[in-house]
């Protein structure tokens, strides 16, 4: 594989990280939150896509170290097929060379683990499986999943289903000493009160919620969201263990202008097990890399005056 050079020039000694350690433990139940970074925030296309910034995946670790990133996430659709073993160790050389740690595998996509169809839904927990293989090897603490963002059946029905499937990838994915995150998708995935349910029925230790601050539609044609971002998340508080912090633009003063980061980083104090802060910049009208330095900056902003 060619690869392709895109290091910023930005140093950590020009961006300023503000220590994480150093935060009070009345801020936050876990005074320890970790900053990660999405590959989506520069890599917006599956492996193989076309993306103006032909950021090679090896490549990634640095870049986010040149950003002023410690942590990392992954996306299974940036990952090259027939996946083996050498192409992983070359992952985790990179990443130790850069000086980052794996966060979170976010996987989803290919098969629903709560589908009607008993065939289907083996296959999908099957897929996933081998990611959560895949997540292991990179030394990641959890593997995020999405089920109920497709409304095709009744909301019980589908709840059945889901519980199901999640709690058989959440048992293989304990037996790898991983947690399993669901993150509100759409769908009933982003009815809190079926998260909710969700996640005291299939009662393991080792699953939770990864929140997403802007996946919030209920229903499509026409679009139909959860009326109150804010109120779901402090519903799923007790169960939210990571976030996706999307962001798209911002003011002058640093903003985040269609989320409010302060709002949503104080209600996380009422999520005892919130560990990761995974930084989604998806916007357009500004650099990619200065997205995303704009984004940890806010984070590091709201969470050293909370």
């Amino acid at each position: 594989m060619k690869r392709r050079k895109f290091i910023s020039k930005t140093t950590l000694s020009t961006i300023g990280i503000i220590s994480l350690w150093s935060f009070d433990k009345e801020i936050f139940n876990n005074p320890n939150i970790k900053i990660t970074l999405t590959p989506w925030s520069l890599i917006r296309s599956g492996y193989g896509g076309i993306d103006p910034l032909n950021i090679d995946l090896l490549d990634f670790p640095q870049v986010a170290k040149s950003l002023g990133f410690d942590h990392i996430d992954h996306e299974m659709f940036h990952f090259p097929p027939n996946l083996d073993q050498h192409y992983i160790n070359s992952i985790n050389n990179a990443m130790e060379l850069a000086g980052v740690k794996s966060a979170i595998m976010l996987t989803g996509g290919k098969g629903d683990i709560g589908d009607k169809d008993p065939k289907k839904r083996k296959d999908a927990i099957a897929t996933y499986m081998y990611w959560i293989d895949i997540a292991s090897k990179l030394n990641c603490k959890a593997v995020r999943n999405v089920c109920g963002d497709y409304i095709t059946i009744p909301h019980q029905e589908k709840l059945n289903y889901a519980i199901e499937g999640v709690r058989k990838l959440g048992k293989y994915a304990a037996s790898k000493g991983l947690d399993l995150l669901i993150e509100n998708h759409n769908g009933y995935s982003s009815d809190p009160n079926w998260m909710i349910a969700l996640m005291k029925g299939v009662n393991l230790k080792n699953v939770g919620i990864l929140g997403d601050f802007t996946n919030w539609i209920l229903e499509r044609n026409p679009d139909t969201f959860y009326p109150d971002p804010y109120k779901g998340f402090k519903l799923l508080g007790p169960y939210i263990r990571a976030i996706s912090a999307k962001s798209e633009s911002f003011d002058k003063k640093g903003e985040e202008t269609t989320t409010d980061f302060k709002r949503m980083f104080s209600i996380l104090k009422g999520a005892p097990d919130f560990t990761y802060a995974g930084v989604e910049f998806f916007g357009n009208t500004i650099s990619r890399n200065q997205g995303s330095i704009n984004t940890r900056k806010l984070i590091e902003k709201v969470l050293s005056e909370s």
